[in-house]
């Protein structure tokens, strides 16, 4: 059974949605007898050979599980579950790709087949959709304004583009249309619609389209090609300095994004290297109770003329993923200050730069060190408690410190103030400074 060209490149979303709208269904465990073991694998086979993006591969694999079936690898498998499996795990040693899996779910079965001549799902499917959409925000998960006025966007999935969704995309765009640069988190999204990769880059671009990707069905023996769109609602940003974070998490249309950016050097990639997934993927039914997703497609970058399939997107600066946002500020930061001829800015952007370098690369003071800040300066308290310092203004709720250099700290909960401890020849502290961004600060002399 073959689904009409909407599945096309669009399968990893409605699957999802499927498996969740069939997950009921599919919970119980079914046992599986001889023949059917033989007509599943024959029919995988065959699947794999019609319809798999490589045929020199599909056979490869085909070979493969026929000779462990005969070979009586799956005799001791005796329920769907497992043998969906099993067989999938004999598939991907034979040829790696992550989009290709078989699963047992009648569930998601009966529906397919209820859709066997329509090009579309159902409105009441596509209306649980839409909600499933909605409640998940179209994917955007967190659109901020970081210090240093850096664009921020968190984006979980690339739903497909309704009206809605076309309004939520211009909504988060329109938010960081007046920062100086941009970074859009991948680090955990994983793929979905090619039509919203389109939106989002298009963003980041001029009004004249610009041919990026194209997409080979094997089925059906057709190429589509994507182009930057010529219209979007609300204001572009194409000279907006742009990073994109990723993890070895980041995959399939997330991954398309990454690389498409990364051709055209229109952003810097930051973080770990992606999954490798790059290869559209159609669901085929095999049984009542099994379906096989196989990748009947692949993606060619107008650029490079290949893909990320199996090598992922190699970022430009290499981090772990729970650093890439702080890296990606660091690196944005630089560019600004370089750039930048404004003294009053300068102090800023130096100000926020400082505060991240701290975070990458926290400083440790010893303890006999901090005992020594420790007193009372002026109205000003500086305590330790355990292995920290905290600070308290008179009449106010005492803050952590958190040591930028030996001797400034940053001030928990507050971003626009800072101390600084003040020395004397003799390495005595004499005195505390309350500085605020911008370089003007508050003197505070010690009293004990």
């Amino acid at each position: 059974m073959a689904i009409s060209n909407v599945w096309l490149m669009k399968k990893s979303f409605w699957i999802l949605c499927l498996c969740l709208l069939c997950l009921s269904a599919s919970a119980q465990q079914l046992t599986i007898t001889a023949a059917e073991k033989d007509s599943v694998v024959e029919r995988v086979v065959a699947l794999l050979e019609q319809n798999y993006i490589f045929p020199d591969k599909a056979k490869e694999m085909g070979k493969y599980i026929r000779s462990q079936h005969m070979q009586k690898a799956y005799d001791q498998v005796n329920n769907y579950q497992q043998f969906a499996a099993v067989l999938s795990s004999d598939l991907q040693k034979t040829h790696r790709d992550g989009h290709l899996n078989l699963k047992y779910s009648p569930g998601l079965v009966k529906m397919l087949k209820s859709w066997k001549s329509a090009s579309e799902p159902g409105p009441e499917v596509m209306q649980e959709h839409l909600r499933m959409a909605e409640r998940n925000n179209f994917g955007f998960t967190k659109v901020e304004r970081l210090p240093g006025n850096i664009g921020y966007i968190n984006f979980s999935q690339f739903f497909p583009v309704s009206e809605q969704a076309r309004q939520t995309v211009a909504a988060a765009m329109a938010f960081v249309a007046n920062t100086d640069a941009v970074i859009l988190d991948l680090r955990y999204n994983g793929g979905g619609h090619p039509e919203m990769v389109q939106l989002v880059m298009s963003y980041f671009f001029d009004e004249k389209p610009i041919h990026y990707n194209s997409i080979y069905d094997r089925p059906r023996n057709t190429t589509k090609e994507y182009h930057t769109l010529a219209e979007v609602d609300g204001k572009r940003m194409p000279k907006t300095d742009l990073y994109v974070l990723t993890s070895s998490s980041t995959f399939s249309a997330a991954e398309e994004l990454t690389y498409n950016l990364q051709s055209l050097k229109r952003a810097t990639i930051v973080g770990e290297t992606t999954a490798g997934g790059a290869h559209p993927v159609q669901p085929f039914i095999v049984n009542d109770q099994l379906v096989l997703d196989i990748p009947v497609a692949r993606s060619v970058n107008a650029i490079t003329q290949t893909n990320w399939e199996g090598t992922g997107v190699e970022p430009d600066i290499k981090t772990e993923a729970d650093k890439a946002l702080l890296q990606a500020q660091e690196l944005a930061l630089n560019k600004l200050l370089l750039a930048s001829t404004d003294a009053q800015d300068r102090a800023l952007l130096e100000w926020e730069l400082q505060h991240v370098k701290s975070e990458l690369q926290p400083v440790q003071l010893d303890k006999k060190v901090m005992s020594k800040y420790a007193g009372r300066y002026g109205e000003r308290l500086v305590s330790l408690q355990g292995n920290e310092l905290y600070y308290q203004q008179k009449g106010k709720a005492q803050r952590r410190l958190i040591p930028i250099t030996d001797t400034i700290f940053r001030i928990d909960g507050l971003p626009h103030l800072r101390i600084e401890m003040v020395k004397d020849a003799s390495g005595n502290v004499r005195k505390l400074l309350e500085l605020q961004a911008g370089s003007s600060f508050n003197e505070f002399a010690r009293s004990n």
